[in-house]
């Protein structure tokens, strides 16, 4: 690969996401190239199903040729060239889209093996968000998901496929894998993913509604007498918290099953069980936070932990990374602290 490429990956994925920058930076390696390369294509997926501005034409354009560029049945300039021409701004989403061309450097120059772990799970992705791309509106002018199951579907798209993909290069890259480990890594792939997902989706209640999106599942707002539309109003908060609660259960499932994933893992394989533990320590404590918490249905107050938790969080995950007895005694002692550390006042 040429290092003008490597440079521009590594500097795109901080751009666009310096949550997850700090923990692939962390991985040996080939490994941080084509988890980079594999983040970086996810994201540009998610930058056709996530711009408002974009017509179905448009969308369906940018789908089309990015699902061939992975296929290699068409040059990455097709993709560039649709790009290029839709998306003029300066911010790093559109840079990126635009510079296509550069990640496939990278990424076409791994092993043939490694690319066959990423792109069955990125086309995935791409074909899900599209799906759910033709979502219109409902009366009150949201779009909304249906249901419970629902909101499962396409948090697999979006989420669950990234677990199966980091799966597959892990496996790929830890020589002599226990088989009991590969079991259990694969039980609980998607589970590291979608819960972060989910953390995202309760904390960012208030971004998603002005955007005219609720991902909170229609059903649950009903069953408490609200509408997308209601979700935010003063008078409707209690209802508005009893809607989320369920979600917040789910959460608990799927960050303990993240967890088991993460002690699948090899003590030895210290960078990869980083990768896994920072975010979902991160998750863990975020969760905590949003759940009873106000600022989550109103707007200007987001839903988050402090810096200097942050700090102390990633030095505790680094101390216990490579001891399995240390990080249960870690994972016990860190949902084991109160659920609201931060409240808004009434």
């Amino acid at each position: 690969m040429k290092s003008e490429d490597w440079a521009f990956c590594h500097t795109a994925l901080v751009e666009v996401s310096r949550t997850f920058s700090k923990p692939i930076e962390m991985l040996p390696g080939a490994l941080e190239h084509a988890v980079t390369c594999g983040y970086l294509l996810c994201r540009v997926a998610d930058t056709i199903e996530d711009d408002d501005s974009l017509s179905t034409q448009q969308r369906e354009l940018l789908f089309e040729r990015f699902l061939r560029v992975l296929q290699a049945d068409a040059p990455v300039s097709s993709f560039c060239d649709a790009a290029s021409e839709i998306w003029k701004g300066d911010d790093a989403e559109s840079r990126l889209a635009r510079n296509l061309d550069k990640v496939m450097a990278v990424f076409t120059s791994l092993e043939p093996e490694v690319q066959a772990c990423v792109v069955p799970w990125v086309e995935e992705m791409a074909r899900g968000m599209a799906l759910y791309r033709y979502r219109r509106p409902n009366g009150d002018g949201f779009v909304t998901l249906l249901n419970e199951a629902d909101l499962e579907r396409y948090c697999y798209f979006v989420a669950g496929t990234v677990g199966q993909m980091l799966t597959e290069l892990f496996v790929h890259w830890i020589d002599d894998l226990e088989p009991s480990r590969r079991v259990q890594m694969g039980e609980h792939a998607e589970s590291f993913a979608l819960g972060l997902q989910l953390v995202n989706i309760v904390k960012d209640i208030t971004d998603d509604y002005e955007r005219g999106v609720c991902f909170v599942p229609a059903t649950l707002l009903r069953r408490v007498g609200l509408a997308p539309a209601d979700l935010l109003h003063p008078e409707s908060l209690v209802q508005a918290q009893q809607a989320v609660d369920p979600l917040f259960e789910r959460i608990d499932e799927v960050l303990r099953r993240a967890f088991l994933y993460a002690l699948a893992i090899p003590p030895e394989e210290t960078e990869i069980r980083l990768f896994c533990l920072l975010p979902l320590w991160m998750a863990v404590r975020t969760a905590q936070v949003a759940r009873g918490n106000k600022s989550q249905f109103r707007r200007g107050e987001p839903v988050k932990i402090s810096r200097e938790e942050v700090g102390r969080l990633i030095a505790d995950c680094v101390r216990r990374a490579s001891d399995d007895s240390a990080l249960r005694d870690g994972w016990h002692q860190l949902r084991e602290q109160p659920l609201q550390v931060v409240q808004t006042a009434a």
